[in-house]
């Protein structure tokens, strides 16, 4: 779109920038700052009173079993693929056989063979996840669940999203080296977290402070001129010390597939926690991060790439819509927070967990925005967004254990409070013309001023309850939330003045499941849930939140003696009020409605074999939309199909041979996916193999890792027939590392 620049417009440009570019990235290294100084002044301020202390009284060693040590249990790292329990699904401690729903838990071990460099990227090999559905994009995490984008949650709150989006073009990446584990939620969990989609939740699971020293430091060299070190430093702060901390950081220096592109990282991470008895712990944490991605992701027409277009030639690969003169990504990102838990008694425990994060990018690129008729000519358009978001999220819930004749109660209620807000300046125009297959960079090109600003605020309160309850074999969950939400935008633009709007959704949402533990390691379940979402975009048009419904049923089998477990599952998944648009008109009257079967098993047995496979089928649908030649269709990168195994196994070596050796490897397919929302054209199917090998002696450990060793070329995916996505060709990355 061509705008027209008066006075008032370069004024209004120079104004916001001035009053917020500046002011945002102060406070961003501020909160850095500050967070940081915290930590080392604590730090050495427990180490100073340890020391001083009088020596501690040697007491015999007692060993606590029971509510505490579950919950380390559900968020330690484990030492296999598998892991036996989580408090993601129900926000206590229970083992992942007993919760009457599909979850995956992508363990420390399974991140680690993988060598996986996002949070994405953990999810390849999960059942129904598309981890990779806009292709080596190093903006955000981009994937579905059942069909539908993922909540994105971090230790059981929600991360801040721009416009409901977890993967857009500034989204929160949380560094994958500062995760234990990374827990797949499949279904909707509004009932105790409120704003979920209905196709799941992924919640990252944090690595907490050690009560024992140990360390690790590795550097890694890999294709695209990937140069990274990082390190995790954990221990007692002192002797005799009820306080740990945690240290853990890493720097990246690389390119990526595409011209002009970057996957530049700084993040650092620190923890402290403090347990002065058996009953209580504190955990105080923060993180910052800096990632320059300079180009970021190149967009492609269908003709090409999926399609033929006339001329017999293909898009290469790396071909970048950018221009070297205008191709900014820089965006900082920090949090801090605390979790805290106390038992008030044998049967009452208390938790409350706190967390405040914030957002500063600053985005000027190119993109494509069509094609001409000549079949090789793109149009573009020159973007610039400076958006700042802040957010703070409080939970506090108490659990109470109680029987009632013959059932064992585990009682949970909460009250929760999220609240961020937006302030996103904008602005666009038309930009030069690029040639596909003879790209040149001496066209005339300028920045594209600031001519909008949205200025957006989310609250919500949300109330809830959860009864766990056990009778023999039987295992019974039942839960509601209200939630209650305040939505207040404001959109101030040169071309349109100035438009408001405010919204008060409310929602009840539940769930019911049922499920039978049987000697033998088999359970049979059953669930019904509900989700609710508030809807917020970059309009400035209200917009109602998505409803959504589960039906599903399935059954587990987890033996107690042996670490297996396998998931078989069935399920309806119906979305209402899902958001679509005509040109930039946003509107609601559509539903999709995604029926499936997915199979997933994780196991780590004998010595040294562990192995992940999942496999789902399932059809996506339209069912309801405002389009009428849309009903029946398929939504966008939505594969109807997916299957994956990954294998890892420690070699014998002979006897005079010290050491470990560690093979594995994995192939992945995913089926091929619409193209537009109209279905007027599919993008293919993709089968990628990856593969590792690792060597261990004594501390030190060399790693070599490959993905997509066939060097396919493949699209990952497509929106419209201008704007499909490359996947990433064939890299190869070693790690060198070593541990104490």
């Amino acid at each position: 779109m061509v705008h027209r620049h008066s006075s008032f417009a370069h004024s209004f440009n120079d104004g916001l920038q001035t009053r917020y570019a500046h002011k945002t990235r102060s406070t961003t290294h501020g909160l850095l700052i500050s967070s940081v100084a915290g930590f080392a002044i604590l730090a050495q301020t427990s180490l100073a009173l340890a020391q001083d202390a009088p020596p501690a009284t040697k007491l015999e060693t007692i060993t606590v079993e029971g509510n505490r040590a579950t919950t380390k249990t559900s968020r330690s790292a484990g030492d296999g693929y598998v892991a036996k329990d989580s408090a993601s699904a129900t926000k206590t401690p229970t083992p992942v056989a007993e919760t009457p729903q599909s979850i995956s838990v992508i363990t420390r071990a399974s991140m680690t063979d993988r060598a996986v460099q996002s949070v994405a990227d953990s999810l390849v090999y999960s059942a129904n996840v598309n981890g990779q559905r806009y292709g080596n994009d190093t903006r955000s995490d981009y994937f579905t669940v059942r069909g539908f984008p993922a909540d994105l949650y971090l230790d059981g709150l929600r991360i801040p999203q721009i416009a409901n989006q977890t993967g857009g073009y500034a989204g929160f990446r949380v560094e994958p080296y500062f995760l234990n584990r990374v827990e797949v939620l499949r279904g909707p969990s509004s009932a105790l977290f409120g704003q979920t989609n209905v196709g799941g939740v992924v919640n990252m699971i944090s690595k907490d402070p050690s009560d024992e020293a140990s360390g690790e430091v590795y550097a890694r060299y890999g294709s695209f001129s990937q140069k990274e070190t990082g390190f995790d430093l954990t221990g007692p702060l002192g002797k005799d010390s009820d306080l740990a901390y945690r240290l853990t950081g890493i720097y990246r220096d690389s390119e990526t597939g595409i011209k002009l592109g970057k996957n530049d990282r700084f993040a650092i991470s620190p923890t402290i926690s403090w347990a002065p008895d058996e009953d209580t712990s504190l955990t105080v944490y923060g993180a910052y991060t800096k990632d320059d991605a300079g180009q970021a992701g190149a967009i492609i027409p269908a003709r090409g790439s999926v399609l033929p277009n006339g001329l017999g030639l293909t898009i290469p690969r790396d071909f970048t819509d950018g221009d070297p003169r205008y191709d900014t990504y820089e965006k900082e990102t920090a949090y801090v927070g605390y979790r805290l838990e106390h038992a008030l008694g044998d049967d009452l425990t208390l938790r409350q967990n706190f967390r405040y994060s914030r957002l500063d990018a600053n985005y000027q690129n190119l993109f494509t925005s069509g094609l001409l008729s000549d079949n090789r000519t793109i149009t573009r358009t020159v973007y610039n967004a400076q958006p700042v978001l802040d957010a703070y999220a409080l939970d506090t819930n108490l659990e109470y254990k109680f029987d009632t004749a013959a059932m064992q109660h585990t009682m949970l209620a909460g009250v929760d409070f999220q609240w961020q807000r937006l302030i996103n300046n904008t602005g666009s125009k038309v930009g030069p013309t690029q040639d596909l297959f003879d790209p040149t960079y001496d066209k005339p090109l300028t920045a594209a001023p600031i001519t909008n600003r949205l200025d957006q605020i989310q609250r919500q309160v949300g109330i809830y309850v959860q009864d766990q309850i056990e009778l023999g074999g039987l295992r019974l969950t039942a839960g509601g939330r209200q939630d209650f939400t305040n939505i207040s935008s404001r959109n101030d633009s040169v071309a349109t003045g100035v438009k408001t709007y405010s919204q008060n959704p409310s929602e009840f949402t539940g769930r019911v499941g049922a499920a039978y533990v049987i000697d033998n390691g088999v359970v049979p379940y059953a669930l019904y849930s509900t989700s609710f979402l508030p809807v917020l975009t970059l309009a400035n048009t209200p917009l109602k939140p998505t409803t959504g419904t589960l039906k599903e049923v399935g059954v587990k089998y987890a033996p107690d003696d042996a670490d297996l477990d396998l998931t078989l599952s069935a399920f309806e998944a119906t979305q209402q009020n899902v958001v679509n648009r005509i040109a930039t008109v946003y509107y609601q009257t559509d539903e999709v409605r995604v029926r499936g079967v997915e199979i997933e098993a994780n196991a780590s047995l004998w010595d040294g074999l562990n192995l992940t496979a999942a496999a789902s089928f399932q059809n996506p649908e339209v069912t309801e939309s405002r389009t009428a030649s849309q009903v029946g269709k398929m939504p966008y990168t939505v594969p109807k199909q997916q299957q994956s195994l990954f294998v890892s196994y420690n070699l014998p070596l002979p006897d005079a041979w010290e050491g470990d050796l560690v093979v594995g490897g994995g192939v992945r397919h995913i089926g091929k996916t619409a193209g537009d929302t109209a279905n007027t054209f599919f993008v293919p199917g993709y089968t990628l193999v990856d593969a590792f090998v690792r060597y261990e002696h004594d501390h030190f450990r060399l790693q070599l890792n490959g993905y997509n060793l066939g060097d396919k070329t493949y699209v990952a995916g497509c929106n419209t027939v201008t704007q499909c996505y490359y996947g990433q060709g064939r890299s190869v990355v070693a790690t060198a590392s070593i541990k104490w």
